[in-house]
């Protein structure tokens, strides 16, 4: 076991080569997908897919980095794993990583997913349940990779270094591939982490603390279980089409897959300039855009919506604040209502400018994991969430996204997300609890969460099973 690793070193800048235009990315992305064990897409879909102008491919990374507990474990390219003790392995990403490479596009670094419970690192108060199919975070180091500019349908490929780091001759051979086809595949119910009962008496248990000054707003939920037998890309190929959204992902690690569709960006550096977007309120979508109006104007004048929605953008407003420059925090946007799929939601902006004595890594922390998906005041709101659900999250409310060579970062929330390990599988949501909550429309908020997820998964449950 060695004490600290070694800085990974890369020349300043990448070069960028034009591969393609008009290729479809996602049939690329399915090539790379079928032939090789740990590989990932970034993609922006939706009504709010301006958010992002690229889509991201990398497949096969140089490294591997995860965590348990104390130890940090690095996989090299040859498979030869390496483990580092520290009392704190993500603030280690820093002695690896390097944030000074001189490009502004995507230009390679980790990219994989944080568990709601790395939190441990980062409050030494909590305990919080870990996860038995998910490390608290791992990461692949990708220092070549496939870039889609949206905008103009133009493909590029990056490197680092000289003609031997250069794998375009692997991709124009699968650029001339026949796409394969998609495997089967059977998806199966395997029942809930609660009952309709159970979340009801987790309710009224939220309120009580609210009474005794515990908590102003917890945000407790559960699991679905699956199993998936067959080809995962099938519920990715899915959910683009059903579930389109800002933040798309399928991040896989061999038996271990993040797919998901997510609304909700986390946290997000470019250049400085340090973004958050929470979502808290939530309405069904309409029929027609009038109804969908009418439902988004009583979601703007409900009460209990708007008092949980101010909550959460005042603690947005402070996790952004304790790394940013005085005076720089502001809330750009106030309860806007985005719309997806099957929800809409109140959404506000929060920015500010990072304090000259903070990075990526300090910016992400201290923003997780999400107030949406915790409550406030945060730390005694995931106690009491960790008491109530009792088991480990894994990556639902954590982060799933990139720390990039460049010192900017851009993470989501993986909620709408299918969490695989082999075939077992889950999908969690939550809803927001404050004093005059209602257990059952509680109930039902996280029913209409998970439609667009569930109407996905639907798809591969044979009818004998439905």
């Amino acid at each position: 076991m060695s004490v600290k690793p070694e800085p990974f070193k890369l020349p300043r800048k990448p070069h960028y080569v034009t591969v393609s235009e008009g290729c479809d990315f996602f049939e690329l992305f399915k090539k790379i997908e079928k032939r090789f064990d740990t590989c990932f897409m970034l993609e922006s879909l939706g009504e709010e897919s301006f958010i992002s102008r690229y889509s991201i491919i990398g497949f096969d990374p140089e490294k591997t980095l995860w965590a348990e507990g104390n130890e940090l474990h690095i996989q090299d390219y040859n498979g030869e794993v390496n483990t580092y003790l520290s009392d704190n392995p993500y603030y280690l990403l820093r002695d690896i990583v390097p944030q000074n490479i001189l490009s502004r596009k995507y230009s390679g670094g980790l990219t994989g997913y944080i568990g709601y419970d790395a939190m441990n690192y980062f409050e030494p108060s909590l305990k919080l349940h870990t996860s038995d199919m998910f490390e608290a975070f791992k990461f692949g180091l990708y220092t070549d990779g496939l870039i889609l500019d949206k905008m103009t349908g133009v493909i590029f490929y990056f490197y680092y270094g000289d003609q031997s780091s250069n794998r375009m001759p692997l991709i124009e051979s699968m650029l001339n591939e026949t796409t394969p086809e998609n495997g089967p595949l059977v998806v199966k119910a395997k029942g809930e982490s609660m009952s309709q009962q159970d979340h009801a008496d987790a309710v009224a248990k939220v309120k009580q603390d609210i009474v005794d000054g515990k908590i102003f707003q917890t945000e407790v939920g559960f699991k679905k279980w699956f199993s998936l037998d067959g080809d995962c890309i099938n519920i990715y190929e899915q959910m683009r089409q059903i579930n389109p959204s800002p933040q798309m992902y399928f991040i896989k690690f061999g038996e271990q897959k993040v797919i998901g569709a997510s609304p909700e960006m986390l946290f997000r550096l470019r250049q400085g300039e340090m973004e958050t977007f929470p979502l808290a309120g939530t309405a069904k979508r309409g029929a027609t855009e009038e109804e969908d109006r009418e439902l988004a104007r009583v979601l703007l004048n409900d009460p209990k919506e708007i008092a949980e929605h101010n909550m959460i953008v005042d603690l947005h407003r402070n996790d952004i604040g304790r790394v940013a420059q005085f005076g720089t925090v502001k809330v750009r946007s106030l309860m806007d209502i985005k719309r997806f799929s099957h929800v809409q939601h109140i959404s506000s902006e929060i920015v500010g400018i990072m304090a000259e004595n903070e990075d990526m890594f300090s910016g992400l922390a201290s923003n997780f994991p999400a107030g949406t998906l915790t409550g406030a005041p945060k730390i005694e709101a995931m106690k009491i969430i960790d008491n109530l659900e009792g088991e480990g999250r894994g990556p639902y409310g954590g982060a799933v996204g990139h720390f990039s060579f460049n010192g900017d970062c851009t993470f989501a929330i993986p909620i709408r997300t299918v969490f695989a390990y082999g075939k077992k599988a889950y999908v969690q949501t939550c809803g927001g609890n404050v004093f005059d909550s209602n257990a059952e429309d509680e109930y039902e908020e996280i029913q209409r969460k998970f439609a667009g997820t569930k109407r996905v998964l639907d798809q591969f449950i044979p009818s004998d099973l439905d």
